[in-house]
């Protein structure tokens, strides 16, 4: 049977040059750390533009997306559309 990792949570933070994964232990700290990395984006100490999460999937033994979370040039164009309220 199949292990299951003992990181089984990704996160893909897609920069300008190369995509840079990190692991995580559960989906709770892999949203953790997505928060970590959009202050640091905002903050101009990250050039990362756009953040996914990948699950580990134990049934075929590969990463799978979870889910897409967020993305540089969608977020400003909220942004920008809440400051024009």
């Amino acid at each position: 049977m199949p292990k299951k990792p003992s990181q089984p949570w990704r996160l893909v933070l897609t920069t300008p040059s190369v995509p840079v994964y990190t692991k995580h232990r559960s989906k709770p700290a892999a949203y953790r750390a997505i928060e970590d990395e959009k202050e640091r984006v905002a903050a101009g100490l990250s050039n990362v533009v756009r953040i996914a999460v990948d699950q580990w999937d134990i049934d075929v033994q590969r990463w799978v997306r979870y889910e897409n979370v967020w993305d540089k040039t969608s977020a400003r164009l909220a942004s920008e559309r809440a400051n024009e309220r």
